[in-house]
């Protein structure tokens, strides 16, 4: 679904009529509801300590809550929608990784060699989606979102059985035990400061691109070869992190950042564009594969989806706040709605060093 919504939904939002001012409402709209509702609903599976069966809920809500979409074109409505749909979308992704995670350190997988497939199927994804834009077709990307959705719907009926001898947490609050400790949570927050940086790339690169006068067949191309590093690196993760360890791959992704986000802010070639799309595989896979070591390390079973769903909350937040930074930027200057990326992710990677710094196998014991 993301292989298709991220490059060609704002898009279809422009198809409708909405300013680049509107659609970057929309995406701080999507952006601040997935903020709230992620937690939230990671704190109650976290209580129940099941997970198979709160993805299929939400898989099933996300596609049932996705389909008004065709019928409106109005800015409000399409802000309020977003909003709603955004509510039971939100949970899908920290939960599909909390699963993989989970299931790396219970039963020795390789957490990078499962997660390449997330990747390969945004490639996928978005080859069809550039093909079957190209020539002006913005509105079938409403149709290709709806088969993405109606696809995850029936895939999270075939997830793994999870372990019945787990029984739900007895040792406190999830969030509040997450939050507890002040080095997780620096990780947890740097890593999502780090991640916004690409707050501009996701929501207005193809505007951008597309007003530059590429094609969508050619901003698919620079979209899949972003992804196709992600996916290298995370088929070479294992090896990676015993090399590099954490705080190696933090730093690779900030080097990479500075890089990416300069040549990003000041061209529209495609020589230089192909050549810094592969860094993707640094900006943001080498940061992910750091913090997924991280947590699988620092943080108990117990507590695991309230904190992979609070790093994903550090990174929508973030995100959110940066959209408000760059959208006005991005209306009047375009291209420059890059540079701040850079700033953001020498912030982010030094406070998410900085909690990488003192290792230890969990969290604390609660207090008696």
């Amino acid at each position: 679904m993301l292989g298709v919504h991220l490059p060609f939904w704002p898009k279809w939002l422009e198809a409708r009529g909405l300013t680049k001012i509107q659609i970057g409402v929309v995406g701080t709209a999507w952006a601040w509801s997935r903020c709230v509702a992620s937690p939230t609903w990671a704190h109650f599976v976290d209580q129940s300590g099941r997970r198979r069966g709160w993805i299929q809920a939400f898989a099933l809500a996300s596609l049932a809550l996705f389909a008004p979409f065709v019928l409106l074109d109005d800015f409000d409505s399409l802000v309020g929608l977003t909003i709603v749909f955004c509510i039971a979308h939100a949970a899908l992704l920290p939960l599909g990784e909390n699963l993989i995670v989970l299931n790396a350190r219970e039963h020795g997988i390789a957490y990078g060699r499962v997660r390449v497939w997330g990747s390969v199927a945004f490639v996928v994804a978005s080859w069809i989606a550039g093909a079957a834009l190209d020539g002006g077709n913005e509105e079938r990307a409403y149709a290709l979102v709806m088969a993405c959705l109606a696809a995850g719907a029936a895939a999270s009926f075939w997830l793994p059985a999870e372990s019945r001898s787990a029984p739900p947490p007895r040792q406190g609050i999830p969030i509040r035990r997450v939050l507890s400790d002040r080095r997780v949570l620096a990780v947890l927050a740097g890593a999502g400061i780090l991640q916004a940086g690409h707050a501009t790339y996701y929501v207005f690169a193809s505007l951008h691109w597309s007003a530059a006068g590429h094609s969508t067949t050619t901003i698919s191309a620079l979209w899949s070869e972003g992804v196709i590093a992600e996916s290298l690196l995370f088929a070479f993760s294992q090896r990676l992190a015993a090399r590099w360890h954490d705080r190696g791959l933090v730093l690779a992704a900030v080097v990479g950042s500075l890089v990416r986000w300069s040549v990003l802010a000041t061209t529209t070639s495609l020589p230089w564009l192909f050549g810094v799309q592969w860094m993707h595989g640094l900006t943001f896979a080498a940061a992910h594969v750091g913090v997924m070591a991280f947590l699988s390390r620092a943080v108990p079973r117990e507590f695991s989806a309230t904190a992979q769903s609070v790093y994903g909350t550090m990174n929508i937040a973030a995100h959110a706040l940066t959209l408000m930074l760059v959208t006005p930027i991005f209306d009047r200057a375009a291209g420059a709605a890059f540079w701040p990326g850079i700033p953001i992710a020498v912030l982010g990677g030094a406070i998410t060093m900085w909690g990488m710094a003192e290792r230890r196998d969990s969290m604390p014991a609660p207090a008696e």
